[in-house]
C-alpha cells in the first residue's frame, strides 16, 4: 500500500532528517500495511490532532477518522493555517445528533443537530459541542449502544448520547 501525504507549515518539522525548503510542504511517499486511518498518519509522525487545522484526502475536507486506502493523497494543515480554509467546513459534512444529559446541558441544549466532515471521530464531536477535555469519564453512547473509543468514527445521521459519569453510595 502506498499513499502520498503532504505536511503544510511547521508540521513538516515533524519528519526528521529532511530538507526543508522554508514555505513549501514535505512531500512523503508511505508504503505499507499499518495505516488505516488519518489517525495512523497522525500517530506514525507524533502529530497530536490539536495541532491539525484541517484534515484532505483526495482533495476533500473529512475528519481524523477517515479511512485511507491505497493510493489515496493526505494533506495535513497546522493550526496556524486554519483561516486559509474559512469556507472548507460546509463541503463533505455528515450531521451527528447530540443529545447531552443531566448536567452536561450546561454546555448546550439537551438535543441539538451538529455539522462535522465525514470521518469525525467522538472526539471530534465532544469538541464541536465545546465540552471540554476535564470531563474524562463521560458514559458515551452512539445509536444506543455503549462506546469506550473516543476515535470512534461518527457516520451521518448517528446519535450521540451523552451523560455524566454516575455517582453512588
Amino acid at each position: 500500500m502506498s499513499i502520498l501525504i503532504k505536511l503544510y507549515g511547521n508540521l513538516s518539522e515533524k519528519v526528521k532528517d529532511t530538507d526543508l525548503e522554508i514555505g513549501f510542504p514535505i512531500t512523503l511517499n508511505v508504503e505499507g500495511n499499518e495505516i488505516h486511518t488519518v489517525l495512523d498518519i497522525l500517530d506514525k509522525f507524533n502529530i497530536e490532532d490539536n495541532e491539525i487545522s484541517h484534515i484532505f484526502v483526495n482533495s476533500k475536507y473529512c475528519g481524523p477518522g477517515k479511512e485511507v486506502r491505497d493510493g489515496d493523497r493526505v494533506g495535513l494543515f497546522p493550526k496556524k493555517m486554519a483561516l486559509m480554509f474559512v469556507e472548507i467546513p460546509n463541503l463533505n459534512s455528515i450531521y451527528v445528533t447530540v443529545k447531552l444529559f443531566a448536567n452536561l446541558r450546561k454546555y448546550g441544549v439537551p438535543k441539538s443537530v451538529v455539522e462535522v466532515p465525514e470521518g469525525s471521530t467522538i472526539k471530534s464531536v465532544l469538541k464541536k459541542v465545546k465540552i471540554p477535555n476535564e470531563e474524562k469519564k463521560l458514559i458515551l453512547m452512539v445509536n444506543g449502544s455503549p462506546r469506550y473509543d473516543r476515535n470512534l468514527v461518527i457516520k451521518d445521521k448517528d446519535t450521540l448520547a451523552i451523560f455524566p459519569p454516575i455517582g453512588g453510595g
